[in-house]
């Protein structure tokens, strides 16, 4: 059976084809997949630098141990060098008194004994350039100012030769350069006297310290 539609062309109704709601559901599953594939691809960029996160974390934890050790060394290191500055600084500026007694006992003849042995202060006067504030000029003049000595006292019997003179000790210690550089003699002090019937004669020797020899010869010390 044959069926005419009679009805006019714009009464006619329209037939829709579900090609275009079938086409906009596959784009939009496709844009659905794709950002689906991005959010996945960036879950797993992050979770992979969670995980190198985590393991420098470990690692980093793991070198704290070896880093609070460096800093314990370091700290350690300079307290030693401060204490060693301080040493040196109080080597520098004094004699080696062990070594010093060595050297009189090395240097006296076998004559001689001691009643004292001594480090002592003295003033003495000193020709020094002294700056003038009245003239703005340096002037030389005479000044008081402390001297170290070391005081040497005892007796000196009659040697092998007859003599009681004390020239054999004053001349070894004159000659002997580690002492002569650190000590200069003044003016001895002789006594002639007895000892239980026997003629001594008694002295005492002041040697001035020489300051800046004695620097030196700190300094040239042989290390132990």
């Amino acid at each position: 059976m044959i069926t005419i539609n009679l009805l006019p062309y714009h009464l006619r109704p329209i037939k829709r084809t579900p090609l275009p709601y079938i086409l906009s559901t596959l784009v939009l599953l496709l844009v659905l997949v794709a950002l689906g594939g991005l959010w996945l691809r960036g879950q797993t960029q992050i979770s992979a630098k969670n995980a190198a996160f985590e393991q420098h974390k470990k690692e980093l934890a793991g070198l704290q141990a070896i880093v609070d050790e460096f800093k314990r060394l370091s700290e350690q290191q300079t307290r030693l060098a401060d204490k060693i500055q301080i040493i040196q600084e109080i080597v520098a500026d004094r004699i080696i008194w062990s070594r010093q007694l060595f050297n009189i006992s090395r240097l006296t003849p076998d004559n001689f004994w001691y009643s004292g042995i001594a480090e002592k202060q003295r003033t003495i006067k000193e020709n020094r350039m002294v700056f003038n504030e009245q003239t703005g000029k340096e002037e030389m003049k005479s000044v008081t100012v402390p001297q170290r000595v070391l005081e040497l006292s005892g007796y000196v019997i009659t040697g092998t030769d007859g003599s009681n003179d004390i020239y054999p000790l004053t001349f070894n210690m004159e000659q002997d350069p580690e002492f002569a550089g650190l000590f200069q003699l003044s003016l001895p002090k002789l006594v002639d006297t007895e000892f239980k019937g026997y003629r001594v004669r008694n002295f005492t020797l002041e040697y001035l310290v020489m300051e800046k020899k004695e620097e030196a010869a700190s300094a040239g010390e042989p290390k132990q």
